[in-house]
């Protein structure tokens, strides 16, 4: 009788040594790279690898999963970063480690629609730039770039969460290659495996929006979710996500309503929501594109979150105690307008 061979399953990934992970408590980030966290009763610093807003993960109380690399020169925190709890699972934070993930994949063939690539260099120059993956296969050559992508509803994920000059440059530079020959790839891995759906995120980085619209038939688009550990080990195999282009023909042009959020002068938080962006000074504008919004929406879920209420030129101001973007309802409900209200205009959507 035949003896069926059995294929052994690859190594499981994982982004750190799981034995060096500790759980602590977000607790503020004082700039785009520091937080502070609690970790077994102790207030401690650490070094947050990713320049990404993050509003919508980085709660207070949120679990973190961080390392302890020890002070050395060059850093001034003992800790690191690697991921943070959103629902019931960890999506990775450290950017740095993103590339790792992809050559992983890579490497053993689950990254849909690169099957049989092969990772040639990392760190390939072309033109001005410098890209993450040079690919082969055949006699063929594949530019591949890396984006993680941490912003995502339950069925949308959306890059960037904050503006990249850096990602629509390299988009531009991989289109024009396209047409010196030279194929290119952008593969956007998303930290969960939940959604569906992907887009350029029109609200924050319009202009990365309409350079990767405009170029998509140019270079290779691949969407694709992953799913972690608590140990911080790719489990499965990752997911090819839709792009419903339609969604954003629909509403990226669109003015939309905008919320405007500032400082009470005796202390405290305001915010109202105005049709169209426009610019205010000192002030955070969060645009919400979208061409079936209507501030009275907004202002009905405000009212929900805020701590209390106002009237300014005939306009609703909402107060809140607390930074705003430090309330979940309103978190929330940013992130469900943003991405899947987008999904559900015209029919009532939930913020939870």
């Amino acid at each position: 009788m035949e003896v069926q061979k059995i294929k052994p399953e690859p190594a499981r990934y994982h982004a750190v040594n799981p034995e060096k992970l500790r759980s602590a408590r977000f607790l503020e980030r004082p700039n785009r790279f520091l937080v502070r966290c609690s970790l077994e009763g102790q207030d401690i610093e650490a070094f947050l690898p990713n320049p990404g807003r993050l509003w919508e993960i980085l709660l207070p109380g949120t679990e973190l999963l961080i390392s302890k690399d020890g002070v050395r020169e060059g850093r001034k925190t003992a800790y690191t970063v690697i991921a943070a709890k959103k629902k019931n699972n960890f999506i990775l934070l450290h950017t740095h480690l993103t590339n790792d993930a992809a050559e992983f994949l890579l490497k053993v063939g689950k990254v849909p629609g690169l099957e049989g690539w092969r990772v040639a260099k990392r760190e390939a120059v072309f033109g001005r730039s410098r890209f993450d993956f040079l690919l082969e296969k055949d006699g063929r050559r594949l530019i591949l770039e890396v984006k993680s992508c941490s912003l995502f509803g339950e069925r949308l994920a959306m890059f960037p969460d904050a503006p990249s000059d850096r990602g629509r440059k390299h988009v531009e530079e991989l289109a024009g290659l396209a047409e010196e020959g030279v194929s290119g790839a952008v593969l956007f891995l998303v930290q969960s495996c939940q959604p569906d759906y992907f887009l350029p995120d029109f609200h924050t980085d319009p202009k990365f929006a309409h350079s990767l619209y405009g170029n998509k038939d140019k270079i290779r688009l691949i969407p694709v979710g992953v799913r972690w550990t608590d140990g911080m080990g790719i489990s499965g195999a990752p997911r090819l996500l839709n792009i419903p282009w339609g969604v954003y023909e629909e509403n990226s042009s669109c003015t939309g309503v905008s919320l405007v959020l500032g400082e009470r002068g005796r202390g405290g938080f305001w915010v109202k929501a105005e049709d169209g962006e426009k610019h205010h000074a000192g002030l955070k504008v969060i645009p919400i594109r979208s061409g079936a919004l209507e501030i009275g929406e907004i202002e009905r879920n405000l009212a929900s979150a805020a701590d209390g209420e106002g009237a300014e030129d005939g306009r609703r101001v909402f107060y809140f105690n607390n930074p705003p973007l430090e309330n979940p309802s309103l978190a929330a409900m940013v992130l469900y307008l943003r991405t899947d209200g987008l999904l559900d205009q015209g029919r009532e959507g939930t913020y939870h």
